[in-house]
This record gives C-alpha cells, structure tokens and sequence, in this order.
C-alpha cells in the first residue's frame, strides 16, 4: 500500500546506507530491502527480503534479519511441506522455524520469521579475495525481528517477534549474538547498551499520493579535488561543477531522471526516486535507486 524511504550516512558521510520499507494493508509488515555504498572501501551490496538491518559503529559490518514469509493463502492452515521448504532454506530445523515463526497477517494464515546474518565490509573491495570474505554469512537461530548493535560493536542485538501484527511494532526483549564468533546468548550483557539506528527519513511513496519529481534541494559533493553541486530540476539529476574560475569553465554532468534525495561525501552513491520505466497495475509510478558515478 505505502513505502517508507529512509537511509543514514557514516560520521564522514561516505558510506550511505538506505532502506525501502513496505507495509502492507491495515500496517501488516512486508520484508524491507536496502543498499550499502562505501567509497572509502570500494564497497557496495544490495539485499532483499529482510525485516530490519543496521550497521556497526565503526560501519565495518552490516547485520540484517532474513525475512521468510510462509503464507498458504486461502487455506486454513499451514502444509507441512511449506514449513519444511522454509527450514531447508534456512539451514533450520521445522521444529525451530514452527515454535519460532510469528504472525505475519491479520487476514491470513501467514506465518514468518526472522534469521540474523551479517556482511563484513571488507578493507579493500578490489583486494584478492575480498568478495568471497564478504558474501552474506547467516547463523543457525531464528530471531532478529529487530536488529541493533550495542556500542562497543561486540554484540548484535536481536529483538523479539512482534506481539501484534504491524509493521511498526518493536521488541520487548532482545538476545544477542556475537559476529565473531557466532556465539548467541538469549539475553544480552547486564552491562550492554543499544544504538539506535538514526534514520533520516524521507518520502512516504503512496499509492494514493503524486510524488513530485520536478525539484529538491541542492547537494555539494567533492571528487577528486572538484566541486560539484548535485541538482533535481524538471525531473532530471544533474552535477554541476562549482568554485572554477571563470564560471565559463564549469562543466554540467547528467545523472539520470528523478530527483536526488542523498549523496555520500564525493557523490558516487547517490540516492534518488526516478520514474519507474514499466508501472504494472497497482504498482507505485516511482522507485527508489542509487545512481553509482564514477567522475
């Protein structure tokens, strides 16, 4: 029905990361993707079907929550096969995705659960080896509902399954789980403090809603000891290069269709809503992207 655009940039604005979230009729939640971009590491990944992810203190690992969605549709209750098929994909056991799973609907049978992973970013993306150390790595428990990390980095936070059946609902207790050893705990350290993701949010893409994409406001981005100005106007993104004397000089740069709404630090992630190329019926006009520039 509704999506929810929001994303957060490092300390040095140079890495972004950005999430779409979807929520289904009546607020019913609806697995959630996002995207990471870093410049500093040459590093990027995209992910789909996730309930909640955030990024660690020092942006070097990325913890997400696998959504699977077991839903029988007009039948009054789950086969076993279904159940079985998701535990195969998970790496689970049935009896633990059963005893683990959640309501995901209000109007269906639809059952769900969340399955922590994390995505170490590597130093050097280019380096021998490094996509490999960095492929998706999943952990053999089924909770993370919720995902935060606690301050000091060591431990992931995996919050409880919903009491209720929305997309906005939290956790009322959380366990923890340490990424380097993947060792989990059903409760995190007496001593242990949360961070609590700070998202900048941006447009609700409605369904019932035109979403303006003629103009936002400016962006300044800096590549390789140049200056550029990031600029949506009549629908188009473009970069024009500022502080060169004469302005004459200044040369403009296209980026794509659509109006920017963030960019890292040197402009080579930037975020942005552009017109989407084949709307199906009941499918939202826009998407969201990233626009990857190489100056």
């Amino acid at each position: 029905m509704r999506s929810t655009v929001k994303w957060m940039l490092s300390r040095d604005s140079s890495s972004i990361l950005a999430v779409v979230d979807p929520v289904g009729i009546e607020n019913e939640p609806i697995p959630n993707s996002f995207f990471y971009g870093s410049e500093t590491r040459n590093f990027q990944a995209r992910m789909d079907s996730v309930w909640d992810v955030a990024v660690s203190p020092d942006w070097s690992t990325i913890a997400f929550s696998r959504a699977y969605v077991i839903n029988p549709r007009e039948a009054d209750s789950i086969p076993p096969a279904m159940w079985q098929s998701v535990a195969r994909r998970a790496g689970l056991d049935t009896a633990t995705v059963r005893t683990s799973s959640f309501a995901s609907s209000g109007m269906s049978m639809a059952r769900a659960i969340a399955q922590p992973g994390t995505i170490k970013v590597p130093e050097d993306a280019r380096a021998s080896g490094a996509n490999d150390d960095a492929a998706p790595k999943m952990y053999p428990v089924a909770i993370g509902w919720r995902i935060r990390w606690t301050t000091d980095g060591s431990f992931i936070a995996l919050g409880n399954s919903p009491a209720a059946v929305s997309d906005s609902e939290g956790s009322s207790s959380w366990a923890s789980l340490d990424p380097k050893t993947g060792v989990f705990h059903t409760t995190l350290p007496a001593e242990a403090q949360t961070i609590a993701p700070k998202w900048v949010s941006g447009p609700l893409l409605d369904l019932s809603v035109p979403v303006d994409l003629q103009s936002a406001p400016q962006l300044d981005v800096s590549a390789g000891g140049r200056r550029f100005a990031v600029e949506s106007s009549r629908g188009v993104i473009t970069a024009r290069e500022t502080g060169v004397v004469p302005d004459s000089a200044a040369r403009s740069y296209t980026i794509g269709t659509g109006k920017a709404l963030a960019a890292t630090r040197g402009g080579r992630y930037i975020l942005a809503l552009a017109p989407r190329a084949k709307a199906a019926v009941g499918e939202m006009p826009v998407e969201v992207l990233v626009y990857i520039v190489g100056w």
